[in-house]
């Protein structure tokens, strides 16, 4: 179908919008979101393709075909008006900040969790040069400049209304739209099993969220340690009234320069503000109110204004809207849309700005703040580009950290692959560790503007087989991503072309709605959601065996099984009645201190005898945790004694040799090999001691 577009000009701007009356139907103001994603009807009007011109309206089958070279890439984008130091151990900040000054630095602030500081520039200086002089500075452990994080280059939505013969249907609108994604990847048959669990919590690190949307206030995370409103820190996490979640993104309107080192406990997108003129701004109106909603300018001139204010609120909507829910007020009509998880539980860490670009710094102050927090699972539909970057690369270090915190304390990490339409999964989708999310289409081919894997890298194979820098960087499967409807939240831009191109008021910006787009921003939070039922149904799953679900049951593509564009498959949402067993490697028992199996002790204490402590902290687990630690050792009499614990301490008589046995177990049972170490006290010089048995 095709569309009329007519101009308007509005203070020697124009915008081009669809004549609505060509589509021939009733448009109630709730459907009218669609039309402004992207985020307004002077882009829902243009042709959605990907970056690399590629039509988004359809699928790409998968086929052979020859993989490009590796690109050298571009250099990152960064902040302007900051770098990153971390502070070395045994170095305090004031003494790393008197050094700074030498350079012209002044610092700003710290990133939650960590040892890493902002220090801000001074005006028109170089970040790459400050941050290589800053890094020879006394209590420095490293400097480096702090990338910009973005929305991975969102793709345009289509068609937003229509009706398909099995599409939900939402009586408040009066107009049927469609959740496709949800059919086609068997939603109904995992809710059979499980609608999800209050205690499963997942994070939404992305530019906020809407708290007040009729579709997902009841399915907000509530900080069970903060008491709202009251202006005090109560569980001294740094941030102040955080009872709903965290903003690391604060003032910071989306230019360039606009960096300023600011958070806070309020990732909400609320209504409230007013219009101001100003002719410095594109349309000769700024709109002032709380960040989080823009300011319906362009700030980073990008040509779109607010485009990732609406971004955080679909994105929670997808993972976890309130389902079978009625609309406030009335007990037999039936509000939006069904979310993938019924019952767990967002959490809004706003981490991106209106205009929809991060400092990877706020970005590692989120994922830390979500784990500390106690999310399960974290959702990233978010990246950098990889091309020309290492997973060991100095610059995205910040970030690199939070991601091996986060993994290293049990969260799942879920990120979107990106949507240049090429090869090269986007960091943090690049980690092997992190399910790497791509998107299909309603044809069940990988969508066109999909990122994917090299040809040459191969999973799990723990090798750099394209020699990219990056180890298994490869999806792991597609899920629905084109026409993906979902909760949205008007930004100011939007609220502007309502009333100024399209007559209609009473819609201010941070007011809630519904609205579809289309890229793999759209398609993770599906995944998330499905995971947080695996977990609801099997608390305690670990990233293993959720990885190896996801694996299994998806829908195969192509086929020769895994293949560089549809990774494992498309998603099929399918909750096992119990895991499969995964491969657990053997944890491995040390005893530290000894020297070739023996520990020799001198008698310092009352002659005969002394107080021995053995450590068996040196035993790890590599690909889990140590449960158990278990000692057997014979006494003098020759009994058999044992003991638990890390650390065991035992009275041993002098000249006696003592052979104690270390066994550890891991978290899913597997025992390790003992380790043996003989024990001798020596006796004091000229003491009496007991013959050697």
């Amino acid at each position: 179908m095709t569309s009329d577009v007519r101009s308007l000009t509005i203070r020697g701007r124009t915008m081009r919008t669809q004549a609505l009356r060509r589509l021939g139907v009733h448009v109630h103001p709730l459907l009218l979101g669609a039309l402004l994603a992207m985020p307004g009807a002077a882009r829902a009007a243009e042709v959605a393709t990907s970056p690399s011109g590629a039509s988004a309206a359809g699928g790409s089958p998968i086929q052979p075909f020859v993989s490009p070279p590796v690109a050298k890439g571009r250099p990152l984008d960064v902040a302007a008006g900051h770098i990153l130091i971390r502070i070395a151990r045994g170095a305090t900040v004031a003494e790393v900040e008197r050094s700074a000054k030498s350079l012209g630095l002044s610092k700003r602030g710290p990133v939650y969790g960590s040892r890493w500081y902002t220090f801000g520039l001074p005006a028109g200086a170089d970040p790459r040069a400050v941050a290589s002089a800053a890094a020879a500075l006394r209590g420095v452990a490293q400097a480096t400049v702090d990338p910009i994080v973005t929305l991975l280059d969102h793709v345009q939505p289509r068609d937003p209304l229509y009706t398909p013969a099995d599409g939900s249907c939402d009586p408040y609108a009066e107009v049927c739209t469609n959740q496709w994604g949800l059919f086609t990847v068997g939603a109904a048959t995992a809710w059979h099993e499980t609608t999800g669990s209050p205690s499963v919590i997942i994070a939404v690190l992305d530019s906020g969220v809407d708290l007040d949307h009729d579709d997902l206030f009841g399915n907000l995370w509530v900080n069970p340690d903060e008491i709202a409103g009251n202006g005090v820190d109560d569980d001294q996490n740094g941030l102040v009234d955080d009872d709903r979640g965290a903003d690391f993104v604060g003032d910071n309107a989306g230019g360039p320069f606009d960096d300023p080192a600011s958070q806070d406990g309020n990732p909400d997108i609320p209504e409230g503000g007013q219009w101001v003129e100003d002719p410095a701004t594109v349309w000769g109106l700024r709109f002032e109110g709380d960040p989080a909603v823009g300011d319906a300018d362009d700030n980073n001139g990008d040509g779109y204004a607010d485009l990732g204010v609406f971004h955080g609120t679909a994105v929670a909507g997808i993972v976890a809207a309130m389902t079978d829910n009625p609309v406030p007020g009335t007990s037999d009509t039936f509000e939006g849309m069904a979310g993938a998880c019924w019952s767990c539980r967002i959490m809004p860490v706003r981490m991106i700005n209106a205009e929809g670009n991060a400092f990877a710094s706020d970005a590692a102050a989120a994922l830390r703040y979500a784990t500390d927090m106690g999310a399960d699972i974290a959702v990233a539909s978010w990246g950098l580009p990889t091309d020309g970057l290492r997973q060991n690369s100095p610059e995205i270090a910040v970030l690199t950290e939070a991601v091996d915190y986060a993994l290293a304390a049990g969260v799942v990490i879920v990120a979107a692959a990106g949507n240049s339409g090429a090869p090269g999964v986007h960091y943090p989708a690049a980690d092997r560790r992190v399910i790497a999310v791509g998107g299909s289409s309603p044809a069940d081919t990988v969508s066109s503007f999909s990122s994917y894997g090299h040809l040459t890298e191969l999973p799990d194979n723990g090798l750099d087989d394209d020699g990219n820098g990056w180890v298994d960087d490869v999806v792991d499967v597609v899920a629905p991503a084109e026409g993906i409807w979902s909760s949205w939240v008007l930004a100011a831009y939007d609220s502007l072309v309502y009333e100024a191109l399209l007559g209609l008021d009473g819609w201010p910006p941070g007011a809630d709605t519904y609205g579809a787009a289309d890229g793999t921003s759209f398609s993770t939070p599906l995944v998330a959601g499905y995971l947080g039922l695996i977990l609801s149904r099997h608390p305690g799953a670990t990233q293993s065996q959720l990885r190896t679900v996801l694996r299994s049951n998806a829908l195969d593509l192509a086929p020769a099984g895994y293949d560089a564009q549809s990774g494992f498959g498309r998603l099929r949402m399918v909750v096992p009645a119990s895991l499969p067993g995964t491969s657990n490697l053997t944890p491995l028992a040390d005893i530290v201190g000894d020297q070739q199996g023996s520990i020799t002790v001198p008698d310092t204490g009352r002659s005969g005898q002394e107080s021995v402590t053995l450590d068996g902290s040196g035993s790890s687990d590599p690909d889990g945790s140590i449960t158990a630690y278990r000692w057997n050792w014979l006494d003098a009499q020759g009994i058999l004694r044992s003991g638990t614990g890390v650390r065991l301490s035992v009275q041993l008589l002098t000249s006696f040799q003592y052979t104690f046995t270390l066994t550890v177990e891991d978290d899913r049972g597997a025992l390790s090999a003992p380790d043996n170490v003989v024990v001798t006290v020596t006796p004091k010089p000229g003491g009496k001691g007991k013959p050697t048995r």
